[in-house]
């Protein structure tokens, strides 16, 4: 049965007090804003409740798909044409799989500021560090004859263009002046996970490296002190620059990184954000 006129009199007061206070314990109005968002376009008001031990915002609600970059910023070795295309890089991942390289990819050279770089964005929006890998980078590793062919890629960050700092790497060899093939003597370096992610044969999950292969990357492993990181943590990251390691010095032997005998440098074939916010 309805409550009576004088029932409604008294319950409707007490239910828009209650509205009143559950929205107030919920951060405020219903209206939208430029908040976090994913590449469904879920935004931060499921996600912004919780927090994880690191103080990263708690985004495992989130539903969407990441996304890959799609902006080719600088490429100086590019040709336009074959493996010298740029747009390889920004069109989506088609790896190889575990024992072959992909084709769709941009090679890069190891002459510095010659062919030795190129750096992508997202258009419009900026990647942040959330719970787990922020990044992953699909390069061109595959397996043959029990050992490993990589073209070993470092990963830096900017949150303005301008300003750079580097994904921590090393090469942990105990004889760092002899190659190896062994990818666990790589930590920290892109390009030596072979691609098993393949846009259109095997659309799996880019972060689960099970699934997908490539190498993953966590922003809070950034050296907290530099200035670039804590632009980063404060105000997202804008570029994402990857470098043959070869055209790199090994601060632990003064000499550029090694390289396997028949590398000419890396074949980059995309890279993905896990979390994005409009620029």
């Amino acid at each position: 049965m309805f409550p009576g006129r004088e029932a409604l009199a008294v319950l409707l007061p007490m239910a828009t007090a209650v509205v009143a206070l559950w929205m107030a314990a919920c951060g405020g109005s219903s209206g939208g804003g430029d908040d976090f968002w994913d590449a469904d376009g879920a935004s931060d008001a499921d996600a912004d409740a919780d927090t994880d031990s690191d103080g990263d915002t708690d985004t495992s609600t989130w539903s969407g798909p990441a996304a890959f970059a799609d902006e080719v910023v600088d490429a100086p070795g590019a040709t336009g044409e074959g493996s010298g295309d740029a747009n390889n890089a920004v069109n989506g991942v088609r790896g190889g799989g575990q024992f072959a390289g992909g084709t769709d990819v941009f090679s890069l050279g190891c002459e510095v500021g010659v062919d030795n770089t190129i750096v992508l964005g997202w258009s419009g929006t900026r990647f942040w560090d959330g719970p787990g890998a922020d990044l992953a980078v699909f390069e061109n590793a595959f397996e043959y004859q029990g050992a490993n062919f990589m073209d070993q890629v470092i990963v830096e960050v900017s949150a303005d263009g301008e300003s750079w700092v580097a994904l921590p790497h090393d090469y942990v060899h105990a004889d760092e002046t002899v190659y190896s093939t062994d990818p666990l003597m790589w930590p920290g370096f892109a390009g030596v996970t072979p691609v098993l992610l393949h846009e259109e044969d095997n659309p799996v999950d880019p972060f689960d490296p099970a699934l997908a292969g490539g190498d993953h990357f966590d922003l809070a492993d950034l050296p907290a002190e530099d200035p670039v990181t804590q632009q980063i943590m404060a105000s997202g990251g804008l570029h994402v620059r990857l470098v043959t390691a070869p055209s790199r010095t090994n601060p632990d032997t003064g000499e550029p990184y090694l390289r396997d005998a028949i590398s000419n440098g890396a074949d980059i074939d995309g890279v993905y954000a896990r979390y994005l916010t409009e620029d």
